[in-house]
């Protein structure tokens, strides 16, 4: 009797909250068949799709063969490529043991790997960039699979493929090793698997999505994406206990990495609370500031004292210092709250630099004030390619942030949101971390095709599959 109660909750749980709930609403939104839609309006679009990769590929090949700044690599990615080459140099893995008593730990461990793995053939930077490049395409074909799962519709790709494709971030990001691609290629190919549910797809989701962790430390918010996705398409235990057992498996072969070739045993060594002093101190303005650390400061260490500390000190005395003044300034804390949010979507000018050669740097305040004066005739520069590249990237993004918004109204005025909610649960997540640490437009970049599949999602339903007009030709 237990048994058939316990189920009969279930039951209403299920529907009440999950999928299935919403087949009647897909029907009404998506269910007609392509063929049945007019075809000129199909055909349209599907060129569009083709035109905008085409313009994707051309932009990132032109990036890739005109980009002179490998020689001058920017903040991340040149400790990237540092490591990269020391350990290429020793003829070892990274880390090495010398790499933990880094001050700030490990740093981008599973990229830097691939860097190491990739400069074996060549230690030409192009091969990395290509490598990117070859990245980005996983995570449109990722987008789409998902976009299309999720509506059940065969015109929603179209959408989705152009606004993925015509995203100037994406044409020039693939000449920065920094480890933003990778980690969402492999976070998105773990939810992609994740929604195909066979057995040896969930295995991989967990196993890629350790390995996403590995190389950037933001895959919570994708781990429970995941756990809330199986849940919604109610899964078996089974499915539960393999994705755990995967991704477990993967955290202990990390870890096992990190002993063999460093000496630690340890999945993920990083001063994460690095971060949060960043955005928890008495002159915090919500950015990514780390003037904290400077001598004086409440974050500094004397070089000889850290010598001697191990990671998980260095974290302690962090954190520590940011939770006393978090407790001592609650007002502060929660009023930096708002512009830390802003900072993180305001603006998409952080991938700008190799269309500078890396001669300047374009994800802060100073460049948008540049480029506005010279806009205004007063800057101390003429208005050069890049700028007119990162003006379209920065309007493109704004209106694909706009149609993403409308997309979550419209997903929930048409009771459609539940099938969206582990892609909206990512987001809100990674957005939390950013409130409680500090604010950057690059950290949203990992999120970008959820909006693309929001937006796309609002735009077949309202675009390509609104009803045709009484004589209108087929």
């Amino acid at each position: 009797m237990k048994r058939e109660q316990a189920r009969a909750f279930s039951d209403r749980l299920h529907n009440s909250f999950l999928l299935r709930s919403e087949e009647e609403a897909k029907i009404m939104l998506f269910g007609q068949p392509s063929s049945l839609l007019p075809q000129k309006r199909v055909r349209a679009w599907k060129l569009l799709a083709l035109t905008a990769y085409c313009i994707m590929l051309a932009m990132q090949l032109y990036a890739i063969f005109s980009f002179k700044g490998s020689d001058r690599l920017l903040n991340d990615a040149w400790r990237y490529h540092r490591d990269a080459m020391e350990c290429l140099s020793a003829g070892v893995w990274y880390p090495m043991p010398e790499d933990f008593k880094v001050m700030g730990g490990l740093a981008g461990t599973g990229w830097v790997n691939l860097m190491i793995l990739l400069f074996r053939i060549t230690t030409n930077m192009k091969i990395i960039y290509f490598a990117n490049l070859l990245f980005v395409q996983v995570i449109l074909f990722c987008t789409l699979y998902l976009a299309k799962k999720i509506t059940r519709s065969d015109t929603v790709v179209y959408p989705a493929a152009v606004l993925f494709c015509l995203f100037g971030t994406y044409w020039s990001e693939v000449c920065i090793a920094r480890t933003e691609i990778f980690f969402t290629a492999l976070a998105f190919s773990a939810l992609a698997l994740a929604v195909n549910q066979k057995r040896l797809s969930v295995i991989a989701s967990g196993f890629l999505l350790c390995l996403a962790n590995w190389v950037r430390p933001l895959g919570v918010s994708f781990l429970v994406a995941i756990l809330w996705l199986f849940l919604l398409l109610r899964s078996r235990p089974a499915v539960y206990v393999r994705f755990a057992a995967a991704f477990c498996a993967g955290v202990l072969l990390c870890s096992f990495w990190n002993y063999w070739h460093g000496g630690v045993f340890s999945y993920q060594p990083s001063v994460a609370s690095g971060n949060l002093l960043m955005g928890c101190n008495e002159s915090a303005d919500g950015s990514y500031d780390n003037s904290v650390f400077s001598p004086g400061r409440v974050g500094y260490i004397p070089p000889e004292k850290a010598a001697a500390m191990s990671v998980d000190e260095v974290n302690k005395v962090y954190a520590d210092a940011a939770r006393k003044w978090i407790k001592e300034n609650p007002g502060k804390f929660l009023k930096l709250m708002p512009k830390k949010f802003l900072l993180m979507y305001i603006t998409e000018t952080y991938s700008g630099e190799p269309w500078f050669d890396n001669t300047m740097q374009t994800s802060g305040r100073d460049y948008l004030v540049s480029l506005v004066s010279i806009l205004r005739g007063q800057g101390d520069r003429a208005l050069e390619h890049g700028d007119v590249i990162m003006i379209y990237t920065q309007g493109f993004y704004m209106l694909t942030f706009s149609l993403f918004l409308i997309g979550v109204v419209w997903s929930m005025k048409k009771g459609f949101w539940r099938s969206m909610s582990f892609l909206y649960g990512v987001i809100l997540i990674a957005t939390a971390m950013c409130m409680i640490t500090v604010g950057a437009a690059r950290y949203h970049f990992p999120y970008l095709p959820i909006m693309f599949i929001t937006a796309a999602a609002f735009l077949d339903s309202a675009v390509i599959r609104r009803p045709k007009k009484e004589g209108a030709p087929v």
